[in-house]
């Protein structure tokens, strides 16, 4: 079951220096939250605080009723980094079944999930063995095995070419549909986000504050034609403007 997340008040500085302004968001559950914005904005900052791998210099996280502590000690997240972490040395399935070790909890049979994730036949393969896509999924894969609430993903698919990015995403957004998850999702990658989210936060430079929540009103899983629809380019064309026509700092939206 997906649980809802409650970001209130969470902003993060050094010294005097602010990584993350503010931010206060409701995340529904099921919901798919991308977080957009240039480098060193504070995406990253704000998915690792609600990771429980940051301290928020103010406000706190919730997921359901727990604490972003107790969340990660409950095992309720699944982490997806830029780069696979597969270990060279162990099958693919192997990693997943790691995975469920650490988590103290089997979700989904490993075998299946790597089936239903197009690796059937490639489960005893080692990461040298196994595309750059296929690397992935096994990724993907291993953060979900032991069925997690919520999924946070760092730029999961960054290290892809075009096609194949577009063709993952496309894969995951139907993924999500069959094992829905609460997801936050950073990236700087615009149309992946209008294509896979619900809603897009909209950071500004460093420091990072949210210059707007846009909200993409077409369900998902949704098809490649989307790319097409007037309302993806309109989408997309508001949220380049946003991060081309910044707003000064003190500023409304």
């Amino acid at each position: 079951m997906a649980a809802a997340i409650s970001i209130r008040n969470v902003s993060r500085r050094f010294g005097e220096t602010w990584a993350l302004r503010p931010v206060d968001l409701e995340i529904a559950a099921g919901e798919f939250i991308a977080l957009v914005g240039p480098s060193g904005c504070g995406k990253t900052t704000l998915l690792r605080i609600v990771a429980d791998l940051q301290a928020p210099s103010t406000g706190e996280v919730r997921i359901g009723a727990d604490t972003a502590a107790e969340a990660r000690r409950k095992r309720l997240l699944g982490l997806v980094s830029q780069r696979p972490a597969v270990l060279p040395w162990k099958r693919a399935i192997d990693d997943v079944r790691f995975t469920q070790k650490i988590a103290g909890r089997v979700g989904f049979d490993p075998a299946k999930v790597l089936g239903e994730f197009g690796l059937a036949g490639h489960e005893n393969k080692r990461a040298r063995q196994l595309s750059g896509g296929m690397l992935q999924r096994v990724n993907i894969a291993s953060a979900m095995a032991h069925d997690p609430s919520v999924l946070l993903m760092d730029e999961p698919f960054s290290a892809l070419d075009e096609m194949k990015r577009e063709e993952i995403g496309e894969w995951f957004d139907r993924e999500l549909s069959l094992r829905p998850k609460t997801v936050l999702f950073v990236t700087h990658h615009i149309d992946e986000a209008v294509m896979l989210a619900d809603r897009l936060l909209v950071f500004s430079p460093a420091p990072g504050r949210v210059l707007e929540v846009v909200s993409v009103p077409v369900p998902r899983p949704r098809d490649p034609s989307f790319r097409q629809d007037p309302r993806f380019v309109a989408i997309t064309g508001h949220v380049r403007n946003l991060l081309m026509h910044r707003v000064p700092e003190g500023r409304a939206a």
